[in-house]
């Protein structure tokens, strides 16, 4: 499966580098940082030296991937995501833009209006802890005991991840 990680530059997008660089079923082909274009990964993630060769390039220079990881401030995917789409048909949205499903929520907890609140209802916040009941879709799990939570994560394609937000194990 080939990936593009958006936002790279960051400790977020750095981290998520680090983990699909060492899934054996993804190849990450781009990485994105607007002010680091034609600088080299390893030179502001050196824990990623002799691990990949990839430059920065920036949003624009995108070229089609299976999916996209977007690690930008939160904010700022909201503001893009209609280009966005059209680069991947799974997108994992690292930022809080589409983790409520009600608008109104927005101003309350990150201070802004939601400039996309029709696309709401197409992202699902992957944390299975919190929506194992919701319905099942068609095409495969995030989740890697797919037997005991199997959820509403299954078959969507808009995913929002938890960021860096704690999850406390599950007995």
């Amino acid at each position: 499966m080939k990936a593009a990680v958006i936002g790279g530059a960051g400790y977020a997008g750095g981290e998520l580098l680090r983990l699909l660089l060492s899934h054996p079923e993804v190849e990450v082909t781009q990485v994105t940082s607007e002010r680091l274009g034609g600088k080299f990964v390893h030179t502001v993630h050196p824990h990623l030296r002799r691990r990949t060769e990839l430059k920065f390039q920036s949003r624009a220079s995108l070229q089609p991937v299976d999916v996209l990881f977007i690690a930008l401030p939160h904010g700022e995917t909201s503001k893009e995501i209609d280009r966005l789409q059209t680069v991947a048909p799974t997108i994992i949205d690292l930022s809080a833009d589409f983790r409520l499903r009600d608008r109104a929520g927005y101003p309350t907890w990150y201070g802004w209006e939601h400039p996309q609140p029709s696309l709401l209802h197409d992202f699902v916040y992957a944390l299975p802890e919190l929506h194992r009941e919701h319905p099942r879709g068609r095409r495969r799990s995030i989740d890697a005991d797919r037997d005991r939570r199997k959820d509403r994560l299954v078959g969507r394609r808009r995913r929002v991840g938890t960021g860096l937000a704690p999850s406390p194990p599950q007995r």
